[in-house]
């Protein structure tokens, strides 16, 4: 298979929330491509969503590497967005692993 087949394959397994197989199909077009800027945003996306937020800040990085070497800045700060948003929910994660989970009460109880 060709790398952009494994990428639709990768996408239209994504829409039906298969995202483990999707990341799978996105990872075989990254190897038969490395250069595949579109595979490594949505694996990131994916990889995110399956809670491989490192993963996925690897992927992002990787993209705005590639965007960033084909002299396309603007796109690669484009990504500089979910690059962050990923790594501040991997920081929180980090920062309250091993806290115990606050339980509310409703008012008037």
């Amino acid at each position: 298979m060709k790398a952009q087949e494994l990428y639709q394959q990768g996408f239209d397994l994504g829409r039906r929330e298969l995202y483990k197989e999707a990341s799978e199909a996105f990872t075989q077009a990254i190897n038969l491509n490395p250069d595949f800027v579109e595979a490594y945003m949505v694996r990131a996306r994916i990889r995110a969503v399956i809670g491989d937020k490192q993963g996925g800040v690897e992927d992002f990085q990787k993209a705005i590497d590639i965007y960033r070497a084909r002299g396309q800045s603007q796109i690669a700060d484009m990504l500089l967005v979910p690059l962050n948003s990923l790594q501040n929910e991997r920081r929180l994660e980090q920062e309250n692993k091993g806290q115990p989970e606050i339980e509310y009460e409703p008012e008037g109880k």
